[in-house]
């Protein structure tokens, strides 16, 4: 490990400003946060756990309405879009995967009320209502349900109470953006409590706008509710019910596309050198292309009547039961979710169609998790369960592509699939105090999953079957045949599906012959491509904590995570990118600690890291003859990451809260020689050295609270906050047109309200310098674009409660 460096990361930490949690109007002292990390309540600052946590005020007060919102404030927490079906992908620590497919698990684990979700999608619109949300940072190999490698996040919903509590919270800001949030919660009997609660998002007006027709884009029409039943069956048992419902008709943003660079032509077929003078210009023809603004958020292209949005459904019902008995409690978790959407997107960023696409997908899944967890107060305390998991992922993708003015233009690439998932697993942690000052920290998991799919790439419209049939023998290649196991040598035809084989020799095409390799292409078959994948895998952590006293925690971990492979869910017609990619595995070194000073009024956490992963699974991509080049999903032999983190919370007096905190990452490929290059096609490349996606080296933010006490029982409190990141990649790459450049965020809000917070309005504004700043970049077919975060925002809160 880079000591050097990692001190480096520290030190800057360490005197980054920032400013966090609101003010109590009590002595200055930090208030206990409570998490649930390791499956039972603890006090934060007494495991030896990286955690992140905001409550449900703080929350409110820094304005988090998205998880983007939440990374905005969680150095090393990146929420980006995987393209233009707007996928969100969590990346923690530099552990992401940047795949776009609905179908892959990510990389970090997500949990509502202890229910894992188990794909990215199904995060959207859920995070509302909340006690806290805790951000877990490392491998968790065994305590939570579904292996991942980069962390977790929980979002923990408030709970039923059993005297009456009701509240409504009205937002309006710029765009007509209005959030409407309500609950009501009490005792409905002697022994059941519940709680209601409700929150629509609502966004009028649209901030991207077409500058070829003036149409805007932006729109927000989203809804969400939860009821939750809480039941003392008896002294002993006692029963939760979730039942949660999402609804989501909003627009999907499209990228600023600043690179054309088109990859084929039927009437000539130029070299790359011949290719590049042309990047501003669209393909198979000479009109120049209006490229975006690259200064102003707001300027976007996207084709005409083709307005990308989506209509998302989903809901479940979980139940929690928990059973104390003298010693132990017995916990059962049994869920069920459901999940559909409709989604069309523009990846393209232009006026033509040349990479647009539509989904119609659905996510059918359920889980059932049984533990023991001791519930003695000596100096071992444990927790052993099982877990078992199934999910459905249904997919009709159709995928558009090229110029409609053009006698060729296939609009109809229709890719489906159906993939099946099985999980289980057992596991077992154990946290031994073996002597005053030191705690022995054990778990492990063994994981058994078993994978499947059915995927094939239609011809819907007739414009492959043009190409493999017509136009590549017209060029001089052998028309492709169908050996579909009745009739050798039939021609292929509209309707049929392709699954081409050996897709290498497209690269080593003589120069200025894009379709040079389709020799080295036969048809393989005209039926799925079907596959199956087995993973049984151990994981584990080890821990130990030394407590000089009651102040302070100096703890190490060992722990170990892994992510199962799976495929490629993307349109595709060869059958070496629909094959799976492997699991990846990560081994995580950690040191750190976690220290209260100054008399309760400040705390300080640090840690150091090293994590050593193996076959690291990427997003890459191939040169294909018809699209231009397809996802291929690969894994990376070998990368590092190491990296520091410090946090730094003060409340100085009763008015006056600050906050600090950062983190510093290298996050590098040590082995990987099989990559690919967007910008020259070029095959096999090695990628050792390269940056990991998502990744910048240094994340920063602060935070600052004051408030004044007026008259009566009136309070003032005005908060600022700013974040910043370095520059990163979006693609493994590392090309100049993949660099997301840095950027630095301020936001701030100033309130008025009750003492006892039973009403406030604030006033509160986002990115104040209107900074102009992108979040990712995308390859389509033949462009490169960005994906930009909004200009300045403003708006208006207002919020009452009833007790």
């Amino acid at each position: 490990m880079n000591i050097k460096t990692l001190a480096k990361g520290i030190a800057v930490a360490t005197a980054a400003f920032s400013v966090g949690i609101p003010v109590t109007a009590s002595a200055a002292q930090l208030e206990e946060i409570v998490v649930t990390a390791q499956k039972r309540a603890q006090s934060m600052n007494d495991i030896g756990v990286a955690v992140t946590a905001f409550s449900g005020a703080q929350m409110k007060e820094l304005g988090m309405v998205t998880a983007k919102d939440v990374a905005a404030q969680t150095p090393g927490l990146y929420v980006t879009d995987a393209g233009a079906g707007g996928i969100p992908v969590y990346t923690v620590r530099g552990v992401g995967f940047d795949d776009l497919s609905i179908n892959s698990n990510g990389t970090v684990g997500l949990y509502v009320d202890e229910v894992a979700f188990a794909y990215p999608a199904m995060s959207r619109g859920l995070h509302f209502d909340v006690e806290r949300i805790e951000v877990l940072k490392g491998p968790q190999g065994d305590l939570y349900g579904r292996n991942n490698t980069g962390g977790a996040i929980n979002f923990v919903s408030n709970a039923p109470t059993e005297e009456f509590e009701a509240g409504v919270a009205l937002d309006y800001g710029r765009y007509a953006y209005k959030k409407i949030g309500a609950f009501v919660s009490g005792g409905v009997s002697d022994n059941i409590n519940a709680r209601f609660a409700v929150e629509s998002i609502q966004q009028g007006e649209g901030w991207q706008v077409n500058e070829a027709n003036g149409e805007k884009l932006g729109e927000i029409d989203s809804t969400a509710g939860r009821l939750l039943l809480d039941w003392a069956a008896s002294d002993d048992v006692g029963v939760l019910l979730n039942l949660h419902a999402t609804k989501d008709d909003s627009d999907n943003p499209v990228p600023q596309t600043f690179t054309s660079s088109p990859s084929y032509s039927p009437s000539a077929y130029p070299s790359w050198d011949d290719l590049a003078p042309l990047l501003p210009y669209l393909p198979w023809t000479s009109e120049p292309v209006t490229v975006n603004d690259r200064d102003d958020p707001n300027a976007a292209l996207w084709t005409p009547g083709t307005k990308p949005g989506r209509d998302v459904e989903s809901w479940g019902v979980s139940v929690t039961v928990n059973w104390d008995f003298s010693h132990v409690t017995l916990t059962s978790i049994s869920a069920y979710d459901q999940y559909e959407r409709q989604e069309t997107g523009d990846w393209d960023g232009l006026l033509d169609r040349r990479s647009d696409n539509a989904f119609d997908s659905e996510i059918d899944g359920w889980s059932q998790e049984l533990r023991l967890s001791s519930n003695s107060d000596n100096d071992l305390s444990w927790i052993a369960g099982i877990y078992l998991a199934e999910d459905t992922v249904k997919e009709d993708m159709l995928f558009g592509f090229g110029n409609a003015s053009n006698s060729f233009s296939a609009d109809n690439a229709n890719t489906r699939y159906k993939q099946e998932t099985e999980i289980r697993a057992i596991y077992g942690h154990a946290e031994w105090q073996f002597a005053e000052n030191w705690r022995l920290t054990l778990g492990a998991r063994y994981t058994e999953e078993d994978r499947e799919i059915d995927i094939c790439t239609y011809d819907t419209d007739g414009s492959l079957a043009y190409l493999y049939s017509g136009v590549f023998p017209s060029l001089g290649y052998p028309g492709l045949a169908v050996d579909d196991g009745t009739v050798d040598g039939r021609v292929f035809e509209q309707g049929d599906c392709v699954v081409l084989g050996d897709v290498s020799g497209i690269s080593s095409a003589p120069a200025g012959d894009l379709y040079g390799g389709l020799a080295s292409y036969y048809l393989y078959d005209v039926s799925n491509y079907q596959n199956s994948l087995k993973t049984d895998k151990f994981t584990g952590k080890f821990g130990i904590d030394f407590m000089p006293d009651e102040d302070w925690l100096i703890y190490a971990s060992i722990g170990t995570g892994f992510k199962s492979g799976g495929y490629n869910g993307q349109p595709t017609n060869a059958q070496s990118t629909l094959a799976p990619y492997s699991e990846e595995n990560l081994t995580a070194y950690e040191i750190g600690f976690k220290g209260t000073m100054l008399d309760g009024s400040m705390q300080l956490n640090g840690a150091i890291f090293q994590y050593d992963y193996e076959d690291k699974q990427v997003a890459d991509a191939t040169p294909d003859p018809v699209f231009g080049f397809l996802t291929f999903l690969k894994n990376v032999p070998e990368a590092e990451v190491e990296g520091a983190e410090m946090e730094v919370i003060w409340q100085p007096t009763d008015r006056l809260s600050l906050r600090a905190s950062a983190t510093y990452l290298d996050a590098t490929v040590t082995k990987f020689d099989n990559g690919f290059n967007f910008l020259t096609f070029e095959e096999n490349l090695d990628f050792s050295g390269k940056k990991l996606p998502n990744a910048a080296k240094l994340s920063w933010n602060g935070l600052a609270s004051y408030e004044w006490h007026l008259t009566g029982d009136l309070f003032v409190r005005a908060t600022a906050d700013v974040m910043h990141t370095d520059d990163y990649f979006s693609y493994l790459s590392n090309n100049p047109t993949d660099q997301v450049d840095g950027y630095t965020l301020y936001n701030a809000r100033i309130s008025i309200g009750a003492q006892d917070g039973s009403w406030d309005a604030a006033l509160w504004g986002k990115n104040l310098t209107d900074e102009y700043y992108y979040t990712s970049n995308t390859a389509g077919n033949d462009t490169i674009g960005r994906y930009t975060g909004q200009g300045a925002t403003y708006g208006l809160s207002l919020s009452y409660s009833f007790n």
